[in-house]
């Protein structure tokens, strides 16, 4: 396939794979919103990150090599793996803030910093058993911290590096309390 028909096929793909995510991710807030009366801002997140890996795949498509355009427009797959790359990394940035390692301003989570967003701790009481409608109450505290969240989820998808660095300094950081521990 010579290179000009097939970045025309990825193209085409990615834009089609856009408007099914915009499209799904809609659906799918608005079924949360119907049935539950909450939104979450996970559904949101996933997308941003999805449409941070697809602009990342278009930015890369000019400077790509005609082997590794050939192989994008093979397949199916193969074009929307970036997307959904970008939504998992952008799925594994949302955990970290909603877990509190990653924290707002006043947070007191490992890695700490204005840039972040802070998230609302509903309160649950010691005998109640988590459910969905707990997890889904919890989301950035206003709006800046909603904007902030999708900030950081779109540059998760766009670029990968910045989950994985993340993760690396966790890891760097588990390093020495298990030395302390012992080695386990």
């Amino acid at each position: 396939m010579s290179d000009k028909p097939s970045r025309f096929v990825i193209n085409q793909r990615l834009f089609v794979a856009q408007l099914v995510i915009v499209g799904g991710a809609s659906g799918f807030v608005a079924f949360l919103f119907a049935f539950t009366g909450q939104l979450g801002s996970f559904p949101l997140s996933f997308l941003a990150g999805c449409l941070g890996g697809s602009i990342a795949l278009l930015r890369r498509l000019p400077r790509a090599e005609a082997a590794t355009i050939d192989a994008l427009a093979a397949s199916w797959i193969t074009t929307l793996m970036p997307l959904m790359y970008g939504g998992l990394m952008a799925s594994v940035t949302y955990l970290l803030f909603m877990s509190g390692i990653l924290t707002g301003d006043g947070g007191n989570g490992l890695f700490t910093s204005n840039l972040f967003p802070n998230f609302n701790r509903p309160a649950v009481a010691e005998d109640e058993l988590l459910n969905m409608r707990m997890v889904l109450t919890l989301r950035p505290d206003g709006i800046a911290d909603f904007g902030k969240l999708m900030v950081w989820c779109f540059v998760s998808g766009f670029s990968e590096r910045f989950v994985m660095s993340v993760l690396g300094a966790l890891e760097e950081r588990a390093a020495p309390a298990q030395e302390r521990r012992g080695g386990e």
